[in-house]
């Protein structure tokens, strides 16, 4: 590549080139290329990640074209799903994005349908096309990539659909974080607290900007009606089929979702390896400080580490 330090053009030939004997033996089972590299160069994760270049690419789902970043690196993925309006270059996004690229991890982020790059009109778009819009990428990651199991990442509407997609994906998601995941958030709390001039807008014209904890937020008639089906924590006690780590962070301080909504969630998730940490003071968006950002990340790690334990006690009971 021109222009590119030597060790980097170096380390790119390398992974051009990896030893064929060594392949079949990627990521999750054993040898990845990255740690081929970081053996030969005698250098740390994080240094070999610079040889890796992110990729924005376009993958058509049922007809529409979402537009998606991919960051190569030690599985599993980390897939993050952004919060309601917001689009993959949030604070959030960028942030964990970073931290990725430094610690040599494998992450990805797409525009949502109807957000951003992707194509399809946000009159249309709900929670339910979300969640197979996300369930398709996990499939194209894993096809195109060779990374077939993730991490995911989601923050306030981005919970919501992480804990679908868990559903139908349980043989690639390996654990989930929720940053003030506000599931059921549409029926629940938002449609209660409109006004009926509002709600009428919403049924006849199909979209009306609101003001929801202080910010503005576009609201679609496709999104209100779609989230009565979508409901998770209607259903009682361990009705949610996930099994996988979860890490839930909370703002004690969240001005659009009460913080005992996190209670509710852990609840109704059937898994037993559930932790949430609250945040004295901390707001929805809890990205504010650094401290917020350490805590996603600290999370991040803990399911990786009880994954990678997982998989060491398989392979430890795999016949020889």
């Amino acid at each position: 590549v021109e222009g590119e330090p030597e060790p980097a053009s170096a380390r790119k030939r390398m992974l051009q080139g990896w030893p064929p004997q060594l392949e079949g033996r990627r990521g999750q089972h054993g040898v990845d290329r990255e740690a081929w590299v970081c053996d030969s160069w005698g250098t740390s994760r994080g240094e070999a990640a610079g040889a890796f270049h992110d990729e924005v690419t376009t993958v058509n789902v049922d007809g529409t074209d979402l537009q998606v970043e991919y960051l190569p690196g030690e599985s599993p993925t980390i897939f993050y799903l952004p919060a309601l309006n917001q689009t993959r270059h949030g604070t959030k996004a960028a942030t964990i994005k970073t931290w990725a690229r430094r610690t040599g991890r494998s992450y990805m982020v797409a525009d949502y349908f109807g957000m951003g790059r992707s194509g399809g009109d946000y009159k249309d778009a709900c929670v339910s096309r979300w969640v197979s819009d996300t369930a398709a990428l996990v499939d194209w990651v894993q096809q195109e990539k060779d990374q077939d199991k993730v991490v995911l990442v989601g923050a306030g509407v981005g919970g919501w659909v992480m804990i679908h997609t868990a559903q139908e994906k349980p043989q690639n998601v390996v654990g989930m974080v929720g940053i003030a995941a506000d599931p059921d958030f549409t029926e629940k709390l938002v449609w209660p607290a409109l006004d009926q001039k509002v709600k009428d807008k919403i049924m006849s014209e199909g979209i009306a900007e609101i003001e929801w904890g202080g910010k503005p937020y576009t609201i679609s008639k496709s999104l209100i009606e779609d989230g009565r089906n979508m409901q998770l924590l209607d259903k009682g006690s361990s009705s949610i089929e996930v099994n996988c780590p979860v890490r839930l962070i909370q703002g004690l301080g969240d001005e659009e979702i009460p913080p005992e909504r996190a209670l509710e969630l852990s609840e109704c998730i059937q898994g037993t390896d559930v932790v949430i940490t609250y945040v004295k003071y901390g707001k929805h968006s809890l990205e504010e400080n650094e401290s917020d950002f350490k805590r996603i990340y600290s999370a991040i790690e803990d399911i990786n580490r009880s994954y990678n334990k997982a998989m060491w006690l398989r392979n430890m009971n795999r016949p020889v």
